[in-house]
């Protein structure tokens, strides 16, 4: 039933697409929670109206990511919507080689079929490469973003130092939001997880306290962590961080 109606839907997208007679293609490729590859595919559109579209079509599961097999993946994509290659007019992707390669990329392989297909760079990958290179530039602000990386893999990555963050977090600040994974390759959802520390700052503080482990290396890295949120910087850093991130 399920499969039904996304096939219906689908079918009324690309009817929708084919009155608008061009098209853009875009893609990105993710891995999932189990580790593996998928290539999410969106179309976009403008109605006759000047009205823009983006319609997701689906994630498909594809056993690598190099070139040949996004272009495959794509070309599969568009003959299912049953969408001529001829009325692709432009293409957008992130920077990565496998897509922006000059001779065996994504974008080349789709342009040698159709030349009025331009490849676009991503802005949002371009706008969140070129905050994070300028970002890098402030010392201050980027020994914060590195701790509190570190402190989003220290927490996350251990059920056991999670439950326990909960149950401080119970005890000393209920009504407050929970910790917030920092997401080292999106700039414009860091802010959630920089809130997220400043929100929970003494519980955070109280949960290095708290940890005991027999683990030398995580027990450095846990020292570490403790020592950089008792300093000035890091407290202005992430506050900073924080702010610009809005």
């Amino acid at each position: 039933m399920l499969q039904i109606m996304a096939l219906r839907i689908l079918r009324d997208v690309a009817k929708d697409i084919h009155n608008s007679v061009y098209y853009t293609v875009m893609a990105d490729e993710t891995t999932n929670q189990s580790n593996k590859e998928q290539v999410v595919f969106v179309i976009r559109h403008v109605s006759e109206n000047l009205v823009p579209h983006e319609e997701f079509i689906g994630l498909y599961k594809v056993p690598t990511i190099d070139a040949n097999t996004l272009t495959k993946t794509i070309e599969d994509c568009l003959v299912r919507m049953n969408l001529s290659l001829n009325k692709c007019r432009n293409q957008c992707y992130d920077g990565a080689s496998n897509k922006s390669g000059s001779k065996k990329g994504v974008a080349t392989q789709i342009a040698d079929k159709e030349p009025r297909a331009i490849y676009t760079h991503c802005y949002g990958h371009a706008l969140n490469l070129a905050v994070g290179d300028t970002v890098r530039q402030s010392k201050t602000m980027r020994d914060a973003l590195d701790t509190t990386h570190e402190i989003s893999k220290l927490l996350k990555l251990s059920p056991k130092r999670d439950g326990l963050f909960e149950r401080i977090k119970q005890e000393l600040a209920p009504e407050t939001p929970g910790f917030r994974t920092l997401c080292p390759t999106r700039w414009t959802v860091r802010a959630a997880s920089l809130h997220s520390v400043i929100n929970n700052y003494t519980v955070l503080q109280e949960l290095w306290d708290e940890c005991e482990t027999s683990d030398f290396e995580i027990r450095a890295r846990i020292i570490g962590v403790a020592s950089q949120m008792l300093t000035f910087d890091y407290l202005f850093g992430v506050m900073l961080a924080a702010q610009c991130s809005v």
